[in-house]
């Protein structure tokens, strides 16, 4: 007898079924269809996963078969792996339109991205189709979405609908399928492992508790909804690419909120816009709504709109496109998490919410195509206008880049590209308020070019905005970078246009006999020093700068230069030199070859003043109770961008483990009172003994509750004065949201000398700032690193009452305790992943923790 294998025999039990199967998969999803409404050759998702949508949690490599069976069998999708994720599962872009679209597919796209040249003729509707980008599951445990793809990409595959194919004819319907697969995984995993027949509805039961970190963000932990203009990961990176391609004039992120809601989309509240995007931009929100409203009203759900998300900054899936001349639109559904919960409006299902987010995916295809002709208007005069707008901006264009910091440069530099942004080379030196620029290590940023709105995001100050807001109100990346940059009241002459990152001469230069020398201003450095010593080569660090010889004749080194005598290596000249040079080709920077020991000025290579870096061991502890994203940040930055080990501890673990074989344990911002007083006493015995222990907001606050700082506790920012006045019930929300720091750029003073804060280019400084913590001064003057300016400039928007509590006050000191010490920042100094000018301070406090608090001297 034929035989076939169990995957087989499913499929072919499935396609004898077609007729049924069809049916009950179109009798709630698609309630209106017609019986013969969908091509039989083409499996419903049903058909091809063997159970029905929403009765489990569909796994990524599942999606994945299922989406490439579609395009297998459907003329009408075609299917791109973009990336990997961190964790290896692909990253799809998938193209849904008709089979004459498909067939000219690179032309249409070529014509649609005229759309963002104002100087291009404009394009025809009638010959170009509106591009709709759907963009599911950036949020991997908001799990509805991915599953309603699947019934999405079905529908307009199969569907014989007239209306259906009209969209296909005048719409290319641009699908991320996952856009955080990592995490979506995660969360998928957990619900099936801890499913019940019957499903238990109670929202205690551990099917809607997922543990820690939970599947919203990805591998490291990033929150990648809030990663779009930074780009500081992977996955984020490859979706852009694909976005700049077609440049949607409609993109939903689906989103899933509190069960106890309904379902949310745009139009946003009039105050969470941004001045500056045109009224227009907003004015198209309440256009598509009418069509979401229509989705949902015949299927009965509830929503709301109007009254809470921002829509005022371009680090979101939803607002992104608003910066490209598209419509951007975040919808929430509330989230079972689970197959089925309780809540306050009775029992949510899982299904329910899967049909929600399907209805309102279609209606935005729907909503596209009738509002073809104006979403073309829209596009087209968006950059027409920001180009206008920059030409009117107070500042002409803005210069970037240090010749000590080549990393930082074209890393910002890669970043403006990347977004499509002109760049071009600085043509002559040029000096601003004492910092000279020079060609080749710096570049020039016009304002009147079609980027500009993007470009103001970037090196500006954050507009203007109210306090209710719901994410961070200042994302200058350039002012997080670290990075020396001015703003041009009159732009310079330009170069030529940039069009990718220059190459860079890296590695050894000039033969020597007696050391290396490798600039710590160069962020690249720290790649290098984290390479080297995992080699268990003996590397030094300057605690003053120097000038000597180089071949480049008499170079200048700043605090924290890395210096690696020949003298006291395990290797041989030549393989010292070869490791050098390797390591310093992989990080991209130049290590200086040293004939002598004796500077041209300065201190000499061997002054006391030149000390050994003690090779790390570094434990991070997460788990339960633990800021994910914040140590997440502190992860990425060991792991990706250094490659140096560090172990993961749970905070249970910490009463247990020889703490003993680590020299730095981090604490990144959480809850803590659940650690036992041993566990407590147990980690101040090893910071006593030489230990570094790193924390960050309420983990500071917590150190020092705890007396493992030796200082008393620093005051929390102050709260509101009381008042006697009435305030009216219906303003409470609004109210309060403004007493709450939501994440601000503040003005600080650094004390470069630090070995905290070697590397940083200068005293004047800005670091993120988002907890209420404050730290009080230590009684040591040489230990109060960073401390807000006593009249800060705020990015962002702070209230009055937190300002003044910040205003002052310390955000990185160093308790010296025993023989080792506390390092305590206020706030993530790695701030999800792109604050590299306070995550260099992050690196210091490990790599240099035993040189952090000197002992004083004898008396």
């Amino acid at each position: 007898m034929l035989r076939f294998p169990s995957s087989r025999r499913l499929l072919l039990t499935a396609l004898l079924l077609l007729p049924f199967a069809v049916s009950a998969q179109t009798a709630y999803y698609f309630p209106d269809a017609a019986p013969d409404s969908h091509d039989p050759a083409i499996p419903t998702p049903e058909q091809f996963l063997g159970y029905p949508i929403g009765t489990h949690y569909t796994r990524h490599d599942r999606i994945v078969d299922y989406l490439r069976e579609l395009e297998r069998l459907s003329d009408r999708v075609h299917v791109e792996e973009i990336g990997r994720s961190y964790e290896e599962r692909p990253l799809l872009a998938v193209l849904v339109t008709s089979p004459a679209n498909q067939a000219r597919r690179e032309q249409l796209r070529a014509a649609h991205a005229t759309l963002a040249d104002p100087d291009a003729p404009a394009v025809d509707p009638a010959q170009v189709p509106v591009v709709v980008g759907l963009y599911y599951s950036v949020h991997g445990n908001e799990t509805s979405s991915g599953e309603a793809m699947l019934l999405t990409a079905w529908h307009l595959a199969a569907s014989k609908d007239p209306d259906v194919t009209r969209w296909l004819d005048n719409a290319i319907v641009l699908i991320d399928p996952a856009q955080n697969p990592d995490g979506r995984d995660r969360a998928a995993n957990w619900h099936n492992a801890w499913k019940s027949n019957p499903a238990i509805a109670d929202p205690l039961d551990k099917e809607h508790v997922e543990p820690f970190p939970n599947g919203r963000s990805n591998h490291y932990f990033t929150d990648l909804n809030r990663d779009w203009l930074a780009v500081s990961q992977r996955e984020t990176r490859a979706k852009l690419d694909v976005f700049h391609a077609w440049l949607p004039n409609i993109q939903i992120d689906f989103h899933e909120m509190g069960s106890g809601s309904t379902y949310y989309f745009e139009p946003s509240p009039s105050s969470m816009h941004s001045p500056l995007l045109p009224q227009a931009s907003y004015d198209w929100n309440v256009t598509l709504a009418r069509y979401h409203a229509q989705a949902l009203d015949s299927l009965g759900s509830l929503y709301y709109t109007k009254e809470n998300f921002d829509n005022f900054s371009p680090v979101y899936g939803s607002t992104y496109p608003d910066f490209h001349g598209g419509v951007g639109v975040t919808v929430e559904q509330a989230s079972s998490r689970g197959l089925v919960q309780d809540t306050a409006n009775g029992p949510l299902e899982f299904r329910f919410t899967i049909r929600n987010q399907l209805a309102v995916g279609l209606a935005t295809i729907r909503g596209a195509v009738e509002e073809h002709a104006g979403l073309f208007e829209l596009q087209k005069d968006f950059f027409r206008s920001a180009r206008e707008q920059g030409r009117r901006n107070a500042h002409s264009a803005y210069v970037f880049g240090d010749s000590a910091d080549a990393t930082t440069s074209r890393r910002l530099l890669d970043l403006l590209l990347t977004h499509r942004i002109q760049v071009h080379a600085l043509d002559a030196a040029l000096t601003v308020d004492g910092r000279t620029y020079s060609p080749g290590s710096a570049w020039v940023v016009p304002a009147a070019q079609p980027q500009f709105r993007l470009v103001h995001s970037i090196f500006e100050e954050t507009p203007d905005t109210g306090g209710g807001v719901y994410g961070s109100t200042s994302y200058a990346i350039a002012h997080a970078y670290g990075l020396r940059n001015d703003r041009l009241r009159r732009a310079p002459r330009l170069g030529a246009a940039v069009t990718q990152v220059p190459a860079l001469d890296t590695g050894v230069r000039g033969e020597t006999a007696y050391a290396w020398a490798i600039d710590w201003r160069d962020l690249g450095a720290q790649r290098v020093l984290a390479d080297l010593l995992t080699q268990n080569v003996r590397v030094r660090t300057a605690f003053s700068p120097f000038t000597t010889r180089t071949a480049a004749g008499e170079t200048a080194f700043g605090e924290g230069t890395l210096v690696i005598p020949v003298a006291g290596q395990t290797l041989d000249v030549a393989a010292l030199r070869a490791a050098i040079d390797t390591a310093a080709r992989n990080a991209g920077v130049v290590a200086h070859g040293l004939a002598s020991g004796q500077s041209v000025s300065g201190i000499d290579l061997g002054s006391d003043g030149i000390r050994a870096v003690r090779k790390p061991a570094i434990a991070l502890v997460m788990g339960e109770g633990v800021n994910a994203t914040e140590i997440g940040s502190t992860w990425f930055a060991l792991s990706e961008r250094l490659q140096y080990p560090a172990t993961r501890l749970d905070p249970a673990q910490l009463g247990r483990v020889p703490l003993g074989s680590y020299t730095s344990i981090v604490l990144a911002g959480g809850r803590y009172d659940d650690l036992p007083e041993p566990t407590v006493a147990a980690l101040k015995r090893w910071v006593e003994a030489g230990g570094s222990l790193v924390t960050f907001g309420s983990a500071a606050r917590w150190a020092q509750s705890k007396g493992l700082t030796g200082a008393a506790p620093a005051p929390a920012a102050k709260d509101a004065p009381a008042s006697t006045e009435r305030l009216d019930f219906a303003s409470r929300r609004d109210t309060l949201a403004e007493q709450r720091s939501a994440g601000n750029l503040v003005s600080v003073d650094v004390d470069t000398t630090h070995p905290l804060a070697f590397g940083v280019p200068q005293r004047a400084n800005f670091v993120h700032k988002e907890t209420d913590v404050t730290l009080a001064p230590l009684p040591d003057a040489f230990a109060n690193v960073v401390r807000i300016d006593d009249d800060p400039l705020v990015n962002g928007y702070l209230g009055a009452d937190l300002r003044a509590a910040l205003a002052g006050t310390v955000w990185a000191q160093v308790a010296r305790v025993g023989s080792g010490n506390v390092v305590l920042f206020a706030d993530d100094p790695a701030h999800r992943k792109y604050w590299l000018g306070t995550e260099r301070m992050l690196v210091n406090a490990l790599f240099f923790a035993d040189q952090l608090a000197p002992a004083p001297p004898r008396r």
